[in-house]
């Protein structure tokens, strides 16, 4: 469990930052390093990585980088169409599944994460 400082004469900036949630602030020192004055140019660069990140993330990938651990995500269809579906490795043979049924007869192409789920309102 990470301590968060006392926050009483802290920036707003500082205080936004200790704000977010810890895994959020985890990621962005994993990118910037532990909090110290920085450059501009390193602050622009932190910024950039994170968003590099975030589009790389966000991007189709081909089907032969999917998970086969039964994690769920998209699968695009070689016709366009897009499903929710987990890909697994039976017997050496790699399957994708959609619903509880086998659609790796219909060649699923690319794949990417699901999205993260709204937060707040209505869960």
């Amino acid at each position: 469990m990470t301590v968060i400082p006392d926050l009483t004469n802290a920036t707003p900036a500082t205080r936004e930052y200790y704000a977010l949630p810890e895994e959020i602030r985890t990621a962005a020192k994993a990118i910037a390093g532990p909090p110290r004055p920085m450059t501009h140019i390193e602050t622009l660069l932190a910024i950039g990585r994170a968003i590099a990140g975030e589009r790389e993330r966000d991007r189709w990938q081909p089907i032969e980088t999917a998970p086969r651990d039964g994690t769920r995500i998209l699968l695009r269809l070689s016709n366009g169409e897009v499903f929710s579906g987990w890909g697994t490795e039976e017997a050496g043979f790699q399957k994708f599944h959609a619903d509880g049924t086998d659609i790796g007869w219909l060649n699923p192409r690319h794949w990417q994460p699901l999205p993260s789920p709204p937060s707040g309102g209505d869960e």
